[in-house]
């Protein structure tokens, strides 16, 4: 029988999916508007407007770890506390800067904000193993939302309103989130009688050599390359080869995001009621490897429509999955350091997939699709290897052994 979120649970799951909507808003509603801003101020150049863009992503990557590893420590809400009124300082100065090395600061200072391991290790903490995947695609749904709803509305906001009030806009966000978080969920115990493992940086050796956490790290960094590989491509084909203005871009993306919700939702809930996630993670995997395989068969504006389908559907299950397999398959004291190792390897990931697609503009599109599909295809062994291999209770549709 499929268990329901208790009411704590319910408002933990709501309140950290705000959350995580807002950081995701000032990233995403940032994505199509910001480098045309960045070119109007003082010192500008190509290379520290790529810095201003870039440096986000960078400060994310680096700090996820020790974040992750001070939850651990000394409990979630502090760190994600600091965090996200750093992100919200950093949104404000980044309103109000007029020249790019002031910019790049402050970009900075919102990625020094690197929460989402600790917020997915407090959401974690909260909630039973029996709903934590479907508490993950809650998250993971927002997230495709917000990506739609900000590629919509982003280009009305900065004509009507300029990119400033952006920034504005979720350094507001960020404290209204901050608030709920702080006055709504609680702390999980952390006392130190509790806990099997203490938190110490000794403990990263058994990460690296944990064949769980390393095969998860490499789903969600190929999860994420290939993402940012196909944002990387498929708007720069809409506009150059398809004469498709910016302004409707949306006109695919929606339906396509909705679409794919609407399916990722029964198949979550067939992996927690049935213990299917094997199955479910294959059908993910599947459908990224079909992705490519559209747009290489089809090579016309139809086949970018089913490439951006197909990609969704798959992205949205593992992004609920594979969170949410980690979650289980960690100690609990070692969740946030472990999640900390996760968010590195994804935001790695997403910057890999952009330099990929820069070489694929350049060289040509069989070097995306050819080597994504290749790359899908080692990803489904290792996924069969993996599961089979697993030595774990049967709740996760793997029988033991």
């Amino acid at each position: 029988m499929l268990k329901e979120f208790t009411s704590q649970e319910r408002k933990v799951v709501l309140s950290i999916t705000f959350a995580v909507m807002v950081r995701m808003l000032g990233l995403f509603l940032l994505l199509p508007v910001l480098s045309p801003y960045l070119r109007t101020l003082e010192g500008a150049t190509p290379t520290l407007i790529g810095l201003a863009i870039g440096i986000y992503g960078l400060a994310q990557a680096i700090l996820q770890i020790p974040f992750g590893y001070l939850s651990d420590k000394y409990g979630r809400k502090p760190i994600i506390f600091v965090g996200m009124l750093t992100y919200a300082i950093g949104s404000l100065m980044a309103g109000l800067v007029s020249n790019i090395w002031s910019m790049v600061f402050a970009r900075f200072l919102q990625g020094f904000g690197a929460v989402s391991s600790a917020m997915i290790a407090l959401s974690a903490d909260l909630t039973r193993e029996e709903v934590r995947t479907r508490a993950f695609a809650h998250i993971g749904a927002s997230i495709g939302l917000t990506f739609a709803l900000s590629l919509t509305i982003a280009p009305v906001l900065a004509g009507k309103f300029g990119v400033p009030f952006i920034f504005f806009l979720t350094a507001f966000l960020s404290l209204v989130a901050t608030a709920l978080l702080m006055l709504k969920v609680p702390e999980p115990s952390q006392r130190a009688k509790e806990r099997e493992i203490n938190p110490s940086l000794k403990n990263i050796t058994l990460l690296l050599t944990d064949r769980n956490q390393l095969f998860l790290n490499f789903s969600i960094a190929l999860t994420h390359a290939l993402m940012v590989l196909i944002f990387t491509v498929v708007p720069y084909e809409l506009v150059y080869l398809y004469n498709l203005p910016k302004l409707k871009h949306w006109e695919i993306y929606l339906p396509t995001i909705i679409i794919a919700l609407a399916l990722m939702v029964p198949a979550v809930i067939f992996a927690e009621k049935r213990g299917r996630f094997k199955e479910v993670f294959m059908l993910g995997v599947l459908f990224l490897g079909l992705s490519f395989l559209s747009f290489a068969i089809f090579g016309n504006f139809w086949g970018i429509v089913f490439m951006v389908l197909f990609f969704f559907i798959g992205f949205n299950i593992l992004e609920a999955l594979v969170p949410s397999l980690l979650t289980r398959l960690t100690h609990k004291d070692l969740r946030g350091l472990s999640l900390g190792f996760f968010n590195t390897t994804q935001f790695l990931g997403a910057f890999a997939g952009g330099i990929w697609g820069g070489y694929v503009l350049k060289h040509g599109y069989m070097y995306m699709t050819a080597f994504a599909l290749a790359l899908v295809l080692m990803w489904a062994v290792f996924t069969l290897l993996w599961f089979n291999g697993l030595k774990i209770p049967s709740k996760l549709g793997v029988a033991k052994e």
